[in-house]
């Protein structure tokens, strides 16, 4: 039987806060993120969100305004 390889991944900086945000997102361990990332099959922004490839990841295309007309429009969807 062959011997089982065991290895540790460290990550820091802003990737480990990255990571430790997704997984907050996606109710998944940062240890697990952390593994992928080091892997290669989970990609970070390297720059600010406007600067990267995952631009789409958090923009929103709506009104300027949403946050102040929040209240409104939920009670326009409620009909009241």
């Amino acid at each position: 039987m062959e011997q089982p390889i065991v290895a540790s991944v460290t990550v820091s900086g802003t990737d480990a806060a990255l990571l430790r945000e997704l997984a907050a997102v996606l109710g998944r361990t940062p240890e697990a993120l952390a593994l992928e990332y080091a892997a290669g099959t989970l990609k970070l922004p390297a720059g600010t969100v406007g600067d990267s490839e995952f631009a789409d990841w958090a923009l929103f295309d709506g009104p300027h305004d949403l946050a102040e007309r929040a209240g409104q429009d939920l009670a326009h969807g409620f009909g009241l």
